[in-house]
């Protein structure tokens, strides 16, 4: 890692010395890029003949925007019943060279079917959409998928919406679900909504969150996946270079003349007019830059912890086998809490709870709890924040609840919402930064009694009519009424 690394330094370095210098080192090298793209059909013999035919003119999008013919899709699934193979889409390989995007126009109404046949022929389990259906008055790209539960026909290809879920203020996800000649599969579907035409995305984050999340969708699927933003160059050209620049990082395959230019140009090769603008260029090396800051903070971490967690893993194993220090503490402390130390049913199991003598007021058939395994049943009489709320089902793995405060306390407490689990049943996005945000309408309060309805055994110690507080412990306390100095045994006068 550690040569990784001096790589990421040193593109790092070059990017900070240019713009150090005050030179346009961008602007220099998109209009190289243009330069050596104009000159790609005479002098690579990249020819877009098919795309041009006059039975094909009317399928594609814009007319200046054509797939090159040796680097075109074609579509052979069901081609006698349309007509054509052709549809306006390019392959871009990948670090393998073998084929990892699709990249392609938004569908127009009579092309539907064709995309659809597309994404069936070559198996496509991911479809990334860079646009809305329709910006600033203009229609960008037919919708191909239902707009609510109810599913959709499209030619052949049924399609139905199992999912819908916002990953982050600027991408949604859908589950889709296509059914063709009684074979069903189910594919991931990321829509970036807030990135204009000819424009950048609002969120550096946003938007490598989200291509973080496609390849954990995409996983070891061989197959490629399906990029398209209205044209399928500008948008569209951004998500493959990013995409494939975070692959080669994920592979440590960094080379130490790594160049962004190189990528695009490689790209534009395959695909007319990727990365369309100057400012989407410029938009690759901030994103890019942040990435490998962020791997470069990542790979400090992972080794400042290597270095330190020796001392903490020494103490583990003894305390958890050594039957006299558990019987220690137990004796000093009044109620302790310890884990069962078969931890292969943990899933159900919150913590096992010793008390020595109930509280005064609990009535007497409830004065010793025995060893009890706390589970996700029903809830205990014995505290005073139970039945004030649902306490909702956590995640594998997280043993204790939080305790809901008495109604005296200032603040004001939210209850956590239940855990939504993966966006869906067939693919887990492993890896993402916990599910999505829930809206703050969407969470529930904790309703908490009313002054009346409190516990007559509980007292509070930050009352200050009940005199000093012990030295800031800020917790209310179950006290017992003071039992006072006691006879001493007769045998002792003896």
């Amino acid at each position: 890692m550690s040569h990784i690394s001096d790589n990421l330094h040193s593109f790092l370095a070059r990017v900070e010395a240019t713009h150090r210098l005050g030179e346009d080192m961008v602007g220099k090298e998109f209009q190289e890029i243009k330069d050596q793209a104009a000159a790609l059909r005479q002098d690579k013999g990249c020819t877009a003949e098919v795309g041009g035919n006059q039975e094909n003119l009317k399928k594609n999008r814009y007319k200046d925007i054509l797939p090159y013919d040796q680097t075109r899709v074609p579509v052979t699934l069901l081609a006698d019943e349309t007509g054509s193979d052709y549809i306006n889409a390019s392959f871009i390989k990948g670090i393998d060279q073998q084929p990892r995007y699709i990249a392609t126009q938004g569908p127009l109404s009579h092309t539907v079917v064709d995309f659809w046949r597309m994404i069936w022929q070559y198996q496509v389990k991911v479809i990334v959409m860079a646009c809305r259906e329709v910006e600033q008055g203009k229609k960008k790209c037919e919708r191909y998928w239902p707009i609510d539960e109810e599913p959709a026909q499209y030619g052949p290809f049924i399609v139905s919406t199992v999912a819908k879920v916002m990953v982050n203020p600027e991408v949604v996800f859908r589950n889709l679900r296509v059914t063709f000649q009684e074979e069903v599969r189910e594919l991931g579907h990321f829509q970036y909504i807030a990135w204009p035409d000819h424009g950048i995305p609002d969120s550096y984050a946003c938007f490598l969150e989200m291509i973080q999340l496609v390849r954990q969708h995409q996983g070891k699927h061989t197959a490629p996946m399906c990029v398209h933003c209205s044209a399928g160059c500008g948008r569209t050209g951004v998500i493959c270079t990013v995409e494939h620049i975070q692959n080669l990082l994920q592979k440590q395959s960094i080379p130490s003349d790594f160049s962004i230019f190189d990528i695009v140009m490689d790209i534009r090769r395959q695909r007319p007019s990727a990365v369309q603008t100057k400012e989407q260029y410029n938009f690759l090396y901030h994103a890019v830059t942040e990435m490998f800051e962020k791997q470069l903070k990542n790979h400090r971490n992972y080794d400042n912890l290597k270095q330190n967690k020796a001392p903490y893993y020494d103490n583990v194993v003894p305390l958890l086998t050594s039957p006299r220090i558990q019987t220690r503490r137990k004796k000093d402390i009044g109620a302790c809490v310890s884990l069962p130390l078969d931890c292969s049913n943990m899933n159900d199991t919150y913590a096992v709870v010793n008390k020595k003598q109930a509280a005064p007021g609990v009535p007497s058939e409830s004065k010793t709890l025995p060893n009890t395994l706390i589970t996700r049943g029903p809830a205990h009489a014995q505290y005073d924040n139970v039945g004030l709320r649902t306490i909702p089902a956590l995640p594998v793995g997280q043993l204790y609840t939080s305790v809901a405060p008495k109604q005296n306390r200032a603040s004001a407490f939210v209850a956590m919402p239940p855990n939504t689990g993966p966006i869906s049943s067939s693919y887990v996005l492993a890896g993402a930064r916990g599910p999505p945000e829930v809206p703050p309408n969407e969470y529930n309060q904790v309703h908490l009694p009313s002054p009346a309805q409190s516990l007559d055994d509980y007292e509070d110690l930050t009352d200050p009519s009940k005199g000093p507080m012990p030295a800031g412990i800020g917790f209310n306390c179950r006290i017992g009424k003071p039992k006072g100095p006691r006879e001493p045994p007769p045998e002792w006068s003896r």
